[in-house]
């Protein structure tokens, strides 16, 4: 069963979780220099460093404000504070929690554009990817290179006026599918929903597409705008 989302709403000052429950958080990172001089306060050491490491300073700063948010958002489920949670990291780089303690809370980051993805769950995997559209993109050529045959033959089927949305649609389901699991686009694999995996499309705003994937039974997806 197909987990039902929620629309987009203000999230409540008490936060709860169960397994049924799935929580999808949606954030801006396109912030103001005053506010990003404050969430890059909040991150590690190893996040700093990474962030220096993009040579692009708008894809750093929206990286430091994707990675303040999480700590953020977590801080509400830990009950900690922010720059107080600590990572590890598994072999693929997907981020989790180094406090044994709190190993049943599950979760995933993605972020592109304006926009950043929070996925967190109790006890199950999760995934979540979001893109922007690209007008310009090759999608046909990216697809030919990253689409397994039966990803290549669900976007044949759609009419030419509506392939490009399409493409990003499956796009972003094989990537929340496969962070899910710990990989990326380093396999061709496609993730298949009967395998115990569930996934969601959604669209998060205008040119901006989504996927959640679930590995379990959640019945409810319930999605929060992070102001």
């Amino acid at each position: 069963m197909i987990p039902h989302l929620t629309l987009w709403e203000a999230p409540p000052s008490k936060i709860t979780l169960s397994k049924s429950l799935v929580h999808l958080w949606r954030f801006r990172i396109d912030l103001p220099g005053d506010n990003i001089a404050a969430l890059k306060k909040l991150l590690s050491r190893d996040e700093l460093v990474r962030a220096d490491r993009l040579l692009d300073p708008e894809k750093s700063t929206r990286f430091v404000a994707a990675r303040g948010r999480l700590r953020q958002i977590l801080a509400r489920y830990l009950n900690i504070p922010p720059a107080g949670i600590e990572f590890s990291y598994g072999a693929h780089g997907k981020p989790r929690l180094a406090d044994e303690t709190e190993k049943n809370l599950t979760f995933n980051l993605s972020h592109a554009g304006d926009w950043g993805l929070l996925v967190v769950a109790s006890g199950i995997d999760v995934g979540v990817d979001i893109e922007k559209i690209d007008p310009q993109l090759e999608y046909e050529k990216v697809a030919a290179r990253i689409f397994s045959p039966a990803e290549t033959a669900r976007l044949g089927q759609y009419c030419l006026a509506r392939r490009r949305r399409a493409f990003f649609r499956i796009w972003t389901c094989k990537e929340a599918g496969l962070k899910g699991q710990g990989f990326g686009f380093s396999t061709s694999a496609s993730v298949r929903q009967d395998a115990g995996w569930l996934i969601r499309s959604f669209a998060v705003d205008r040119d901006y597409l989504g996927a959640v994937a679930v590995a379990g039974h959640a019945t409810l997806v319930q999605r929060w705008h992070f102001v």
